[in-house]
């Protein structure tokens, strides 16, 4: 099948923030790995954008249309105070695109988010509304609720395995699972950490961790050697990943002392 992956928002339409993370790069994560395991199961895929600009609405309809999708699957995280996945359709969607949408749902209940069901919306849903081939619009978890990012973060590959199999479950085939990530030791040339780093923390150990936090897609943003909010929400992601992994990784506190640096160098 052609499947059309459409990660939602990009360039100045930044979508939702919190917790010095941004929809537009959430969703840029997100479905780019579902789009690789698609192709990987032998679909043909258009990724509407492979970096950060901006698409208009009425754009990726159109580009999906004429390109002749034979399924349509857009890539959103919530905001607004609640917690859980949801699924979105408009209400002429096809018996396809509900059961689309049912089993990217079910998928991600099994990865612990709470359910918030699939929905019928036709507000703010122009590209299901206007696209011509069964379409859904996935809204993984709340980007301002802390344990769904921390959901989002440690069971990624879980979730991305998940929304491509439900997918190949409407376009059939299937793609090679992605193995559990194992903890890997630390690097041999760890530098030596002199005191905890936290909020109003300045220097050069500073501007390692922020690399390092990066280094493992917790958003830390400038790597500027300033420990600011943005470092500090970044260490609290990370630090709540790791435990959630089961790793010894101490209080989730935003603080970074000698187990959370070990890990950050792994």
């Amino acid at each position: 099948m052609k499947i059309y992956i459409n990660p939602g928002h990009g360039g100045s339409d930044s979508g939702a923030a919190a917790f010095g993370r941004t929809e537009k790069a959430d969703n840029l994560r997100y479905a780019s790995a579902v789009a690789d395991k698609l192709k990987a199961a032998g679909h043909t895929v258009e990724l509407e954008r492979n970096a950060d600009y901006l698409i208009p609405v009425k754009d990726i309809a159109k580009n999906a249309n004429l390109w002749g999708a034979d399924l349509f699957i857009a890539f959103h995280r919530n905001a607004g105070g609640g917690e859980g996945v949801e699924c979105l359709i408009v209400s002429t969607a096809s018996e396809t695109s509900r059961n689309m949408a049912q089993a990217i749902q079910n998928a991600l209940l099994g990865v612990g988010f709470r359910d918030r069901g699939v929905k019928v919306q036709d507000r703010n849903t122009y590209v299901l509304s206007h696209t011509t081939m069964p379409a859904t619009t996935i809204e993984c978890g709340f980007i301002d609720n802390e344990n769904d990012n921390a959901l989002f973060d440690a069971k990624f590959n879980e979730i991305v395995q998940g929304i491509t199999d439900a997918i190949l479950s409407i376009a059939g085939g299937s793609a090679p699972s992605t193995p559990a990530p194992q903890p890997t030791a630390p690097a041999q040339d760890v530098p030596t950490l002199t005191r905890n780093l936290r909020n109003g923390s300045r220097g050069e150990d500073v501007r390692q961790a922020q690399a390092r936090l990066n280094r493992h897609k917790a958003n830390a943003g400038k790597e500027d050697g300033v420990f600011g909010s943005n470092t500090e929400a970044a260490v609290r992601r990370f630090q709540r990943a790791r435990k959630n992994e089961g790793r010894d990784i101490g209080k989730v506190d935003g603080v970074i002392g000698s187990k959370t640096w070990a890990i950050l160098w792994e």
